[in-house]
């Protein structure tokens, strides 16, 4: 027994200068880790910090011991209650200390720090200490959080769907371009398009709206316009865009920012609407009409040549008044019915018979509407019978086919991004769409019970109003640039919305000012960012000038002074050392610029 408690014996000398080495070790350790340990003795009420906390505080050790008192006040005010109800926890649930806040140095500077600990209870588990270790992360936090803004925003501006994002410089010249774009101007890869005058994609006819939407935005104006491009591939369609100028750390504008979305359903559905309204006028004009008569004999009277050539070919010669209307060659059927419709006529009845048949001529389906109406003679007796027959086949099909229309632009309508309101002068609504409520979250009740001032920011009514006045006085038809404003949302926050309105109060069909409008907050809120940043970065620029400045001063003051000759040579050396240490006074200010300009945070 006495032997192996001598084989555990570490000779005072060795234990010594092992304990010696495990604390270089340790010391080491902590500052490449840039980690400290911490005990809190809750019996004595002490703490003891190692030396790698000390220079995580930037403090000295030989400020050893430190109380519990000076501990707390090194944690951020903000953090502090947080820090402290954790403490409670752990000692009172025996959950695991774990532990993220911040720390302020004695130079001010705040430290992001994680910690672990454990607690070393009594047989009545009762807190006797809490030994613990923390890191100081604050590198990896900003780290990290400078490269999550920075890919929130590029995913955010480059993915979103359906707008196209993209960058011109000045001359006009593509520089970026996110994948939805390349997707509506046909390029099958971002080389494609990269290096091209945006200008050669823009319909001729368009080209001054584009170019006075650029040329705003290089004056710093922000601005919105449609116009229509033309693909790679050769197609055409209808942009709507808006551009922001993007500025350097001095506020040169040094390009143009566009976000722009393709409206080209929106459009083709508005010019459906109105080519299927053509096409009915169209219709009502052209339809093939027969028309003849017969007497009480049904022998044919008199008709015209369309009829005669239907009838001609039925009876397989040609036709002509004083022929029998009673056609037996098309069979039994066929007689019957057409003998049935004429004796009713004949006896007085006023009718309208439907006809859906397929044609023996074309061999196609065809549908007529066949009137029948007695010929009375002076002595008001039935001497003969009128009948017309009214081909609408063609009115038949693009009813169908309108029905089909209507129907896909209703539910463009109710499940596009787009709502529609027609408005009168002083903003009350005569109609909204279903789309509203997607929205607004209003109804559609709701939204028509309601004036358009009710819900529009207050900083906007005398916009909206002006517009309203103005778009009046243009001629029917036409619309006022896009306008963002903002209203209140059924939630109760504020959205921004993208309206264009159209006059079209003399429209007999409207009757009022037509309303087209989308949210855009999203939009908006990135464009702000935007501008936000070139203000930090301008601000930036500016205090770091005069930082520069007074070693750079210091640098042409020993200059000019060694420049005089006067100077002993151990004066030179001197002067010579100062000049050394400005300079490196002036790169330490040069790198910090440099650490501060890649800090800025779009908020």
């Amino acid at each position: 027994m006495e032997k192996e408690d001598n084989q555990n014996i570490i000779p005072p000398s060795n234990a010594k200068g092992e304990d010696k080495n495990h604390k270089l070790i340790l010391r080491q350790m902590e500052t490449l880790g840039k980690l400290g340990h911490w005990e809190v003795d809750f019996v004595a009420q002490t703490l003891h910090w190692s030396e790698g906390v000390f220079h995580i505080l930037e403090m000295d050790p030989s400020d050893m011991p430190v109380d519990l008192e000076k501990g707390f006040l090194s944690v951020h005010p903000d953090d502090r209650e947080r820090a402290v109800k954790h403490m409670q926890e752990v000692l009172e649930t025996g959950i695991d200390y774990d532990l993220e806040c911040r720390l302020i140095t004695t130079t001010g500077k705040v430290k992001i720090i994680h910690s672990l600990a454990d607690v070393v209870r009594n047989e009545k588990n009762e807190p006797l200490q809490i030994v613990g270790i923390f890191q100081d992360i604050t590198e990896q936090r900003e780290a990290y959080q400078n490269l999550l803004q920075k890919e929130m925003r590029l995913s955010s501006i480059l993915q979103s769907e359906p707008e196209c994002v993209k960058v011109v410089s000045p001359d006009g010249i593509l520089v970026e371009m996110n994948p939805a774009g390349l997707q509506m101007i046909e390029a099958d890869h971002l080389e494609d398009a990269l290096g091209q005058k945006v200008e050669n994609l823009v319909y001729p006819e368009d080209l001054v709206f584009y170019q006075s939407l650029h040329k705003n935005a290089l004056q710093g104006i922000q601005s919105s316009a449609r116009f229509r491009i033309i693909g790679f591939k050769g197609t055409q369609r209808w942009m709507e865009s808006t551009a922001v100028p993007l500025t350097n750390q001095t506020g040169e504008i040094i390009s143009v920012l566009s976000v722009t979305r393709d409206i080209s359903e929106k459009v083709i559905a508005e010019e459906n609407l109105i080519r299927t309204k053509q096409n009915q006028e169209a219709l009502i004009n052209s339809t093939s009409d027969l028309v003849w008569s017969l007497d009480s004999n049904f022998r044919l009277i008199a008709a015209n040549q369309a009829f005669l050539d239907v009838m001609g070919f039925l009876l397989g010669t040609i036709a002509k008044e004083g022929d029998s209307v009673l056609i037996l060659n098309q069979g039994e059927a066929f007689y019957e019915k057409w003998k049935g419709y004429y004796e009713r006529g004949l006896s007085g009845e006023t009718f309208k018979s439907y006809e859906r048949f397929i044609s023996p001529i074309t061999g196609k389906e065809e549908h007529r509407e066949v009137f029948f109406n007695p010929i009375k003679n002076g002595n008001k007796q039935i001497s003969g019978l009128a009948c017309f027959s009214k081909d609408i086949t063609d009115l038949i099909v693009k009813r169908m086919e309108l029905a089909s229309s209507e129907k896909r632009y209703r539910a463009l309508v109710e499940n596009g991004a787009d709502a529609i309101a027609i408005l009168s002068t002083n903003g009350n609504p005569k109609y909204v769409s279903p789309s509203i409520t997607k929205v607004l979250g209003y109804s559609e009740l709701e939204a028509l019970d309601m004036n358009l001032f009710d819900i529009i920011h207050p900083d906007d009514i005398p916009k909206i109003k002006n517009r309203l006045e103005e778009v009046v006085t243009l001629p029917e038809g036409n619309s006022l640039p896009s306008h963002n404003f903002r209203v209140k949302h059924r939630n109760g926050s504020w959205r921004w919305l993208e309206s264009t309105i159209t006059n079209l109060m003399d429209d007999e069909s409207i009757g009022g000012i037509v309303d087209n409008f989308h949210d855009v907050t999203e939009r908006v809120v990135q464009i702000t960012a935007i501008q936000t940043q070139n203000e930090k970065l301008k601000a930036i620029a500016w205090t770091q000038s005069h930082v520069v400045r007074n070693p750079l001063a210091k640098l042409m003051g020993i200059v000019d002074l060694i420049k005089t000759g006067t100077l002993s040579p151990t004066e030179e050396r001197k002067s010579l050392d100062h000049l050394i240490e400005s300079a490196k006074e002036l790169d330490e200010i040069i790198q910090d610029i440099v650490l501060k300009s890649q800090r800025v945070i779009v908020p």
